[in-house]
């Protein structure tokens, strides 16, 4: 019995601390703080400050591999590099209209990851160049370089729905931070991740929607026709939905059942746990 207590306790220190971790300083072993905001006169430096301050979150320019290799349970396979400071600037500026812009700083608060890495590449176990990429306690936001910036408008319509989907599929879902109905995930329970190499109609127009998904996992490096996780099928309805109207999903869906309804269930279970309307931000690209 004692022993039980033990662990009860133990485990209920380690959620406290989880759920605490961005209202105090990230310390080292030796005490200092692992980051240093300070706030400085340009606007770039202000808001990276001004954010630190209002939200917990860092937005990270100058790092090493030790900040992000580290993956609470395990090393991150993920490899960035820097952005570079003739640049910088509009790095900035364009995630924070794709990510930071989108939501309120009581949500940033509750739901974003404690660091936001921004990178000129990203390269993961599974691909290089990747746009976005995540780890238990960050999102990396990738492709940020002197040929990619400014972004033009529909560059940036599409970034946006990259990091919000990484953002949704792969942090708040694979963190539990919300619930989502498994009414979502029930149409699609008996393929999820499996391979359609020897399926004749895997490349039928429609296909890959008609049984609830948005399009294969092209992350695969294996099967070219291989169907989503969980997480990324998340991503992927995340994805849509923040670069597409409501009239724009509704003809997207016409004839395919399983995807409006899923659509359904997640809209409304976003809404539900943290007042989050994912159509407007849609609407309003």
């Amino acid at each position: 019995m004692k022993n039980t207590f033990r662990y009860i306790a133990a485990a209920a220190l380690c959620l406290a601390a989880v759920a605490c971790y961005k209202e105090d300083p990230i310390t080292s072993e030796l005490g200092k703080p692992e980051y240093t905001v300070t706030d400085g006169s340009d606007s770039m430096t202000h808001y990276i400050y001004e954010t630190w301050q209002k939200t917990g979150v860092f937005i990270l320019t100058d790092y090493t591999s030790k900040d992000y290799v580290w993956n609470v349970s395990a090393l991150s396979k993920n490899v960035l590099s820097k952005v570079d400071a003739s640049v910088l600037p509009d790095a900035v500026s364009a995630v924070k209209t794709a990510l930071f812009d989108v939501y309120s700083d009581s949500f940033k608060k509750q739901y974003f990851p404690m660091k936001v890495f921004l990178a000129e590449s990203l390269t993961t176990s599974y691909a290089s160049n990747v746009p976005a990429g995540y780890g238990r306690s960050y999102l990396v936001a990738a492709g940020l370089s002197s040929e990619t910036l400014p972004m033009s408008a529909e560059a940036a319509l599409a970034y946006k729905g990259k990091i919000n989907a990484m953002l949704w599929g792969y942090f708040i879902y694979m963190n539990r931070l919300i619930d989502i109905p498994e009414g979502f995930f029930s149409p699609c329970a008996d393929v999820y991740e499996a391979s359609y190499e020897r399926d004749t109609n895997k490349d039928a127009a429609g296909y890959i929607n008609s049984i609830g998904f948005w399009r294969y996992d092209e992350t695969n490096i294996v099967y070219a026709h291989m169907a989503p996780s969980r997480a990324k099928d998340v991503a992927d309805f995340v994805e849509m939905i923040t670069t597409h109207t409501k009239s724009e999903m509704d003809a997207l869906m016409d004839g395919f059942p399983i995807l409006y309804m899923k659509y359904n269930i997640l809209l409304e279970a976003v809404k539900t746990a943290c007042g989050i309307d994912l159509q407007a931000i849609g609407d309003a690209k």
